[in-house]
């Protein structure tokens, strides 16, 4: 099946084929990299029953294979599928590693293992979690996924913050636990504020010539009522500055933010101001970015932080939570707040939206901010992971 001199690398891309999720980005972004590499690599892209990606990402040295179980089992079927049948399916293929991208891992190691941890929240607080991590058995599910990257050769992950939480809350070897910085397609993310393309998206979304946006799932972690409040607090609704919110709202977890979210604004009388709006595509999302007066994440818990960078690189002010690794990530380029207070961004927001001294100032610390996180650079650092790891195995 293979040539000898081959490095033969499983990727286990789940739905990157059809989703729009932080995960999603980063492995599809990885993947499209991939495609560009030269030399003797194998890749077999692993995806769910009925979720094959329409081409290979470019990835012309690849091949399609199904996992051997849908992503629409039970909680405790998913684990027998994950735990047992994964590695049987490794094995049978001839590989000489599997990567997990998304916060997957497995106990049972016949071949070199890799995984990506993005963070370990539900650990780390599980009283947050414990609003979708609500059963026994999806309790069970997330142990086994998050306990046996132990079992890892190596584990990935966005951030020196998050290497530190791995090591100090799963016990994990600290020489096993390595952080690559994601990136940013600044191609896709990029300044664009000509009045036609602002007006079409106004149009299209119904949106308010100005408004404080934020992006991302509606998570209880993203906080989003700390952010609302702030809205409410701050002078935007007077001076005539909406708040729009996009993200995906369809899974479990998503849902339970979104109908909190949904509450807390009709009870506040904010309802004619706010726009909640579900995940949209790339390119109206890159739109909505160029067309906000302000940006903001009130997230409680980030092992990196995608949507900040995302809109320094659109040219938007950025105001975002002072903890886990969003100033790791973020720099000088932002204003930060406590995301329990929303008081203090409130303050912020009240004053940058009139001071454009300050606006400017973030907006060119912002462009450069971004030119730190480089997909090309993160898809070779994690390249040469996984051939070591394909290696000593071989």
């Amino acid at each position: 099946m293979y040539k000898d001199s081959e490095t033969r690398i499983g990727i286990n891309i789940g739905k990157a084929g059809k989703e729009d999720r932080g995960i999603t980005v980063y492995t599809r972004n990885i993947l499209k990299e991939f495609g560009q590499v030269g030399g003797e690599y194998r890749f077999v892209l692993l995806h769910y029953p009925g979720s094959k990606p329409e081409d290979k990402f470019g990835i012309d040295n690849s091949t399609l294979e199904e996992l051997p179980f849908s992503d629409k089992l039970s909680s405790l079927a998913t684990i027998a599928g994950e735990q047992i049948l994964n590695p049987i399916q490794q094995k049978r293929l001839g590989l000489d590693v599997i990567w997990h991208p998304h916060n997957r891992g497995q106990f049972i190691v016949p071949i070199g293992y890799v995984c990506t941890m993005h963070d370990i929240l539900p650990i780390t607080d599980p009283e947050l979690a414990a609003k979708y991590l609500n059963t026994w058995q999806k309790k069970a599910l997330y142990s086994s996924r998050t306990y046996s990257a132990n079992n890892a050769d190596i584990i990935i992950t966005g951030s020196e913050f998050s290497r530190g939480e791995i090591v100090d809350r799963l016990g994990s070897d600290p020489n096993k636990v390595i952080p690559i910085y994601y990136g940013i397609d600044r191609g896709v993310f990029k300044p664009n504020k000509s009045e036609t393309n602002l007006g079409r998206i106004r149009r299209v979304y119904s949106l308010p010539q100005r408004y404080l946006l934020t992006t991302g799932s509606y998570a209880p972690h993203k906080n989003h009522q700390t952010l609302v409040d702030a809205y409410n607090e701050s002078s935007l609704p007077e001076q005539g500055v909406g708040l729009v919110m996009v993200g995906p709202n369809d899974a479990t977890g998503y849902k339970i933010g979104y109908e909190l979210i949904r509450e807390q604004v009709k009870d506040l009388g904010i309802e004619d101001k706010v726009r909640m709006l579900p995940s949209v595509p790339i390119d109206d999302l890159v739109a909505i970015y160029n067309g906000a007066s302000i940006f903001s994440s009130t997230s409680l818990h980030e092992g990196f932080g995608f949507t900040p960078l995302e809109a320094m690189a659109c040219e938007v002010p950025v105001v975002v939570s002072n903890t886990s690794a969003m100033p790791e990530v973020c720099g000088d380029a932002a204003l930060y707040a406590s995301p329990t207070n929303s008081k203090e961004f409130a303050e912020h927001f009240s004053i940058l939206i009139n001071d454009e001294d300050l606006r400017s100032r973030l907006v060119g610390r912002g462009r450069l901010q971004v030119h730190q996180f480089n997909w090309r650079a993160t898809a070779e650092k994690t390249l040469e992971v996984l051939e070591k790891i394909a290696r000593s195995r071989r």
